[in-house]
């Protein structure tokens, strides 16, 4: 890709968090959650980063999206820096779709209520489709529009999460464990959703996971974390076939024998493949 197309860039980014206790510090001692971290995303890419709970993921993705701490090192959006908490216009550069797409949702507002509210914040990125063209193109009826998040199932709540995140038309969606949370016979719908608006809108999508069968059947490029750094990277397909550090052979001996999921299956047949955890991972 060349630099014109270069939607994320991070640049050896530290994130220091005191320790806690955990990985056998004591109280009171610092920690890099997230150590030297170098990756890009270019538009119409899907990048994935993955490793076990504690490996720094999220506290990478919190910074990227300027919710979080940088200690050291840079992150650039569209070819703005990002230091610490981004202001509200900043914001709409990246748009984060969460674990849980109920929990992302404010449960006292229908999802038009929503999407005005939305509208009324930010007047100047959002007057560029209407509620029902938005909602079609996330595959998702005009009839949900005047309905409670209560009210739609989790893969229809999800939809609606990520057309809120597109109404802001961000350079970069972070998703941070988006299927996780949904039944088997969804994940692979949203999946598809993913593909195709990473073709349709020319989306640089961070994907963030425990996840390798999922990871593996959306994502361009992987990096795989270990405790705050990457330990390897590259091509996901070479990655998967060909590992080169015994962590990322341990991570994917630990995936089920079953098919990988098909987000690509035109027939939207059933797939058999759950979330796979990795050791000491998110159950």
């Amino acid at each position: 890709m060349t630099r014109e197309r270069r939607i994320l860039d991070v640049d050896d980014l530290t994130v220091v968090h005191q320790a806690g206790g955990r990985w056998g510090n004591r109280r009171g001692d610092t920690v890099a959650a997230v150590d030297g971290v170098s990756l890009t995303v270019d538009a119409g890419e899907i990048i994935g980063v993955v490793g076990e709970s504690g490996s720094g993921k999220t506290s990478l993705a919190m910074a990227v999206a300027g919710l979080g701490r940088i200690s050291g090192g840079t992150v650039t959006v569209s070819g703005v820096q990002v230091s610490g908490r981004l202001s509200r216009a900043e914001r709409t550069r990246v748009q984060v779709i969460l674990q849980d797409p109920h929990g992302s949702l404010d449960p006292r507002q229908t999802v038009r209520r929503g999407l005005r509210e939305l509208r009324r914040i930010h007047p100047e990125r959002t007057g560029w489709t209407t509620d029902e063209e938005l909602l079609a193109k996330v595959g998702l009826n005009a009839d949900l529009l005047d309905r409670l998040p209560h009210q739609v199932s989790g893969g229809q709540a999800q939809r609606v999460a990520i057309a809120r995140a597109l109404l802001l038309r961000p350079a970069l969606l972070l998703a941070d464990e988006p299927t996780s949370a949904l039944d088997v016979s969804v994940q692979a719908q949203i999946l598809r959703l993913l593909l195709g608006l990473r073709r349709s809108e020319d989306l640089a999508i961070l994907f963030i996971s425990h996840d390798l069968a999922v990871v593996r059947a959306v994502c361009d490029r992987v990096h795989v974390m270990l405790r705050g750094r990457v330990v390897e990277h590259g091509p996901t397909a070479e990655v998967f076939e060909r590992p080169a550090h015994e962590y990322t052979r341990r991570l994917l001996a630990a995936i089920p024998g079953r098919r990988p999921l098909d987000p690509a299956d035109p027939a939207g047949r059933p797939v058999q493949v759950t979330t796979a955890s990795v050791p000491g991972g998110e159950p």
